[in-house]
């Protein structure tokens, strides 16, 4: 057999003892950590922005519109970990994102279904 070339500093420490090693998870794949009242508003904002790019899309813009003030409302709720009950801004540009996605949702239908 051949000795290796790696020096010892440099070789992987892949052993297969993987019990001494300490197993833990990423931030993001906490589940019982709950969604803060910044998160809501964050996701708000994201549907809100996805139902005014996706309202000729007969339906999916409303939807999307819809779940972003549903989001932005829970964002607002006064239960909701980490709200501020001075901040009355949260979620607002959801809610009015959402607004958007639905009235240009609307009007796409109500102009296109009549050439269907």
């Amino acid at each position: 057999m051949t000795a290796s070339t790696i020096p010892p500093h440099e070789q992987s420490d892949n052993t297969d003892n993987t019990e001494s090693r300490a197993h833990t998870p990423p931030d993001w794949w906490d589940h019982h950590r709950p969604i803060t009242s910044d998160k809501y508003s964050d996701m708000a904002l994201m549907l809100g922005a996805l139902s005014i790019l996706t309202f000729w899309m007969f339906g999916l813009g409303i939807f999307l519109g819809a779940a972003a003030i549903g989001t932005a409302l829970a964002a607002r709720r006064p239960d909701t970990p980490g709200h501020d009950p001075g901040d009355n801004t949260a979620g607002v540009v959801g809610i009015l994102t959402g607004i958007a996605g639905i009235a240009f949702g609307a009007v796409f239908l109500t102009a296109a279904l009549p050439h269907l």
